[in-house]
Order: C-alpha cells, then sequence, then structure tokens
C-alpha cells in the first residue's frame, strides 16, 4: 500500500500528523503545499522532516503534475491531515486550483479513497499556537457547513479527531 499525504497550512494537529507520517515513512510520500511548508516552519517542525528520511513531493506548478500519480495507479489513498477551512471549502466546492485541491479532484476522479483531518471539526477547539499557548478558535458556520458538505461525497472519509485518523488509516499504514 502507498499512500500520499498532504499537509497543507493547519497547524491543528500539525505535530501529530507529521509523527504518523515519520513512523511509516516507507508506506507515505509527504506532499506540502506552499502554506504547508511555512505552518511546518513557523510551528519548527522543519528540522523535524530534515532529519529523517521522509519523500517529500514539493510540486509549486499550478497544474500540479504530481496528480497525475493517482490515476497511475501509484497511490492507495489519499490523506489531507491536518487541512485547513480553506482546503475543505475547495474541496467541498469542487474547486481545483492549489496543491491539496487538485490532488482531492484527481484522486476523487481516480477513485483512490479519501480521508481527510480537518482542523475546524467544531464550533469550539483548544489550539496551540506556534509558540505553544492555548487558544481557542470558533469556526465559522459556513466552515461548519463545507466539512458536512464534504462528509456527503462517496469515497471520502472524514475524521473528526486523532483517534478517528488512526483507526482509519489502521487498514492502509
Amino acid at each position: 500500500m502507498k499512500v500520499a499525504w498532504v499537509v497543507t497550512g493547519a497547524g491543528h494537529f500539525l505535530k501529530e500528523c507529521l509523527e504518523i507520517v515519520e513512523k511509516n515513512k516507507d508506506k507515505i510520500d509527504l506532499f506540502l503545499s506552499c502554506a504547508g511548508i511555512e505552518v511546518i516552519k513557523m510551528y519548527k517542525y522543519g528540522d523535524f522532516l530534515e532529519r529523517r528520511d521522509i519523500n517529500i513531493v514539493k510540486d509549486y506548478k499550478s497544474s500540479s503534475p504530481s496528480c497525475g500519480a493517482f490515476a497511475a495507479g501509484r497511490y492507495d489513498l489519499l490523506v489531507i491531515a491536518p487541512a485547513t477551512s480553506n482546503t475543505v471549502a475547495k474541496c467541498a466546492l469542487g474547486i481545483a486550483d492549489s496543491l491539496p485541491s487538485n490532488l482531492f479532484s484527481q484522486a476523487g476522479k481516480s477513485k483512490v479513497p479519501i480521508l481527510v483531518l480537518p482542523s475546524d471539526v467544531s464550533p469550539r477547539i483548544e489550539s496551540l499556537t506556534p509558540t505553544g499557548r492555548k487558544i481557542m478558535v470558533y469556526p465559522r458556520p459556513i466552515d461548519l457547513q463545507h466539512l458536512r458538505t464534504l462528509k456527503t461525497f462517496p469515497g471520502v472519509g472524514v475524521a473528526n479527531d486523532l483517534r478517528e485518523l488512526k483507526d482509519c488509516l489502521r487498514f492502509y499504514l
């Protein structure tokens, strides 16, 4: 089994997601959006990726040529974790104009299962800033609506927390 894992610009769940990737690095190709790279640097996890043997795919082209890997059958699962509200909205609305949303679109068109861990999963979330300070985040009603829409897509699983993400991943990793 081979998994394509996309990191977007979300900091919530980021450390735990990177730990899962590192633990399963032989089965995962890590895709980093530009925002994903920014947030990894903000949270000071850049060294985390550099000191481990993780296959990182950096695709900065507007057409996201790496999306063709899904049609070619190279991946058995696409994971977008953590996923920002922006990425969830684009995916729910069918907008494919970024690396994460293009990968979502192409995986769906290729009938590759998709698993999403949104950073905004409930009306009230306790999260950590890059400095480690706890803050409260209150997703907007539209963010939660896009999440509900995404949950209706065939072939798409949405995890509400890390436990659900790990439960779904046990079939692939």
